[in-house]
């Protein structure tokens, strides 16, 4: 051996390091924070940096790089570098932590169940004997005359000329406290202050993010871009100007296709500070995907990033549809690549769930780039009133911890519930804007009086009306069908395919997977006519921007109503679209109301939302629905979405955050509480097993993973499943053009 590897590849020390300090250098450059401040950041990362894996120069630990060794016994690295990086005398115990816990988190606690921890039986301490440390220390200085050499040349990166390498590992020049998780007047959170736990966790996020966008040898850009650089709209309606003019946060309730994204964008032109980043929050992964579409053609595809559990097979899908010569493989490496990067300080805009937000605001896996990202930035939350009331709950109170960074909040709606916008207004202390197309001038006066919808309530269901609306479709050249449940859509797509046989039906619905459903929306949304007839789910109330002439629906609430509505007439440039509701649905099972007896009348969404469209004159306005959704809203949460949105507003992980901050650790249950929240599980139909095998052992797991169909977790009591090499195997057809086939005589 004549020089020190870093990584397997053959990637030198020195190299890997250069291309972590460059990383680490353009970070700098971006951060949210005065001169003073960023220049103390860069002094402390570069030092963190620099230091961060020179305990891989042991020879137990080489052995492993290049071969010769299938591990080195659980011996960490970093804790070596740690001990090298505490010869410097003075060295901020930022420095050492970070660099001590940039693979692992602090020491268990000995109590809970905590993975990924440091070894703490390896960790010298002053004055203490530790034979495992012993052997870790002889190992590397075994090799020190070839480390000499690979920290001579990392010197030269930097210009340090004095810092010479010292042959001796001294304990950690660190205050033990820093590695104990009790709550006791000795744990880190009793004996370090807030504001260095605080810094602390900063320079290990960056010193984390620096090493990973390094080991992918990608440097993030040195610069945000200044938003107000980029052409949004020309001709702006006057609540669009409204909002664009606002300097600070606002409630934004402007109607469906009326122009909100373009004047949210307006408003983060205004609003952004020097370095600060835009978040775009969505609630449904297919709307996300849209928005990054649409971001990428506004700000550049370089400078958006795209954080949700399905991102990287979007991603795929997108760069499989590039034009591009390359293969299959290597643009789902890119695609890996991009979505892994998403997660680093790389993308200054970034399109997402409330999910991603919560798990940092929460302290889970990675929380600390929000330390960075979440200061001076400015966040779009868009249709929040559509969330789960837990969700909307956790994602007011980390609103709360926005504001003491800095943060500037668009919240906007097409039909905001008054008692959402009186909860925001109360977490925002009232500082915040509320706009609204004005009446008093003529263009915004368009969209509020516009009509584009004539709605009638029939009694009975869908299926009732069957033969009506068989002919109504055929006199009409584009019709949309909503059903709240998948066998429902199933059993109206096969009567209607029988009828019209040479007829385009198309069926949306979230029982297909994720291949047949990008391609079925990549029609939908294309320049292509629009089918005859699509029958959908509530996946089509917010994910897809089309424009039927007719509507059927399923009765649901008032706010899913109008976002059906969304998809016919949708420019008003034609006369009022007919919109028929069927007060009851054809499945047996309720999916909106569980409401029994008196409380039928009195608290029923559905009820209450029947009520109101029946009260309303033909042809609606957008007016007329936005005032229907706070009549049906009017009481706002109540049992148990009351309880859910009280649990999430008052969680004192997010309440107490600075109390609760435990620098080095993050919180494991947060993935499964967050991320998990649709209770959802991917099953892999039995008649598309052989597919799934041949793509797999082509390399192709990302077009193998996008044959798999979410169902939900509860669902799975109801079907014949069967496990094998950990993929659920589900006993049901699938098909392209109706997903996961179901027993129809089942929904009666």
């Amino acid at each position: 051996m004549n020089e020190l590897l870093a990584k397997s590849t053959g990637e030198t020390l020195s190299l890997h390091t250069k291309r972590c300090l460059d990383a680490a250098q353009s970070i700098i450059k971006t951060l949210p924070f005065p001169n003073d401040e960023r220049k103390t950041i860069e002094n402390d990362l570069l030092l963190a940096v620099a230091f961060h894996d020179v305990g891989k120069a042991a020879t137990g630990f080489q052995k492993v790089l290049t071969g010769e060794k299938a591990n080195w016994g659980g011996k960490r690295h970093e804790i070596i570098s740690a001990s090298f990086a505490s010869n410097i005398e003075g060295i901020h115990p930022a420095i050492i932590f970070a660099i001590l816990t940039h693979h692992k988190s602090i020491p268990s606690d000995g109590i809970s169940e905590i993975y990924g921890c440091l070894p703490s039986e390896q960790i010298p301490y002053q004055d203490e004997q530790n034979p495992v440390w012993n052997e870790m220390a002889k190992e590397w200085q075994d090799n020190y005359h070839l480390f000499c050499l690979e920290w001579k040349t990392i010197r030269s990166y930097l210009h340090w000329d004095s810092m010479k390498s010292q042959n001796n590992l001294p304990p950690l020049s660190l205050n033990p406290s820093w590695l104990l998780r009790t709550i006791g007047k000795f744990g880190q959170r009793k004996a370090i202050s807030f504001n260095d736990r605080l810094y602390a966790s900063i320079i290990r996020g960056l010193t984390i993010t620096a090493d990973h966008l390094g080991s992918a040898n990608v440097i993030p850009p040195s610069s945000i871009p200044d938003l107000k650089t980029f052409s949004v709209l020309n001709a702006p309606r006057p609540f669009q100007e409204v909002i664009g003019n606002i300097h600070g946060s606002a409630i934004l309730r402007a109607p469906t296709g009326s122009g909100k994204t373009e004047a949210a964008l307006l408003w983060a032109q205004k609003n952004q500070n020097p370095n600060g980043r835009l978040f775009y929050v969505l609630p449904y992964t297919a709307s996300i995907n849209a928005m990054h579409r649409r971001l990428s053609k506004i700000f550049r595809t370089e400078n958006v990033g795209l954080l949700h559990h399905n991102a990287i097979a979007y991603l795929y899908t997108m760069l499989e549809s590039d034009g591009e010569l390359t293969s299959l493989l290597t643009k789902q490496q890119n695609a890996l690549a991009l979505t892994q990067i998403a997660h680093e300080l790389y993308f200054p805009i970034k399109v997402c769930t409330p999910h991603q937000i919560l798990r940092h605001s929460l302290r889970g896996k990675g929380w600390e780039n929000m330390l960075i990202e979440f200061n001076n930035a400015c966040f779009v939350f868009d249709e929040i009133h559509a969330y789960d009331p837990r969700i909307v709950g956790l994602t007011m109170n980390s609103v709360k911890l926005l504001k003491k960074w800095n943060s500037q909040i668009l919240f906007m709606s097409a039909t905001l519930p008054q008692f959402i916008h009186q909860i925001i207004m109360e977490t925002m202390d009232g500082e915040v804007t509320f706009v609204e197309p004005d009446h008093g001038k003529e263009k915004d006066r368009e969209i509020l009086d516009k009509k584009r919808h004539r709605i009638s309530i029939k009694d009975g269901t869908i299926d009732d009306h069957y033969e009506n609306i068989i002919t109504s479709i055929r006199q009409c050249s584009s019709t949309l069908i909503v059903c709240n449940h998948v066998k429902t859509s199933q059993y109206i797509f096969h009567k209607i395919q029988s009828d019209l046989p040479n007829e385009l039906v198309v069926l949306l619905h979230s029982r297909f997977n994720r291949e047949d459903r990008n391609r079925i929306e990549s029609h939908l949304t294309s320049k292509n006519p629009l089918p005859k007839v699509m029958v959908a789910t509530q996946v089509v109330e917010v994910s897809l921007d089309v424009d039927f002439e007719q509507g059927f629906f399923e009765v649901a609430p008032i706010d899913a109503i109008i976002q059906r509505m969304g998809r016919i007439n949708r420019s008003g440039n034609r006369s009022p679209a007919n919109i028929e509701i069927f007060t009851k649905q054809l499945n047996k099972f309720n999916l909106y109301c569980e409401c029994k007896g008196d409380e039928h009348d009195k608290r029923c969404k559905i009820s209450q939302t029947i009520n109101e469209l029946q009260n309303l004159s033909n042809p609606i306005s957008e007016s007329d629905l936005v005032n229907a959704a706070d009549n049906v809203y009017g009481s706002g949460y109540q049992g148990d979405d009351k309880i859910k949105f009280e649990e999430g507003f008052n969680h004192q992980d997010i309440r107490n955050f600075n109390d609760l901050l435990l620098a080095g650790a993050c919180q494991d249950w947060v993935e499964k509480i967050i991320e998990k929240t649709d209770g959802l599980i991917e099953v892999l139909p039995f008649n598309l097993q052989d597919e799934y095998e041949r793509r797999k052992k082509s390399g192709l797991w990302i077009e193998a993973k996008n044959l798999l169909v979410p169902l939900r977790t509860f669902s799975l009591k109801k079907y014949p499943v069967s496990k094998k090499d950990d993929i659920w195997i589900i006993n049901n057809e699938y098909s392209k053009d109706e997903g996961l086939k179901d027993t129809i005589n089942q929904i009666f």
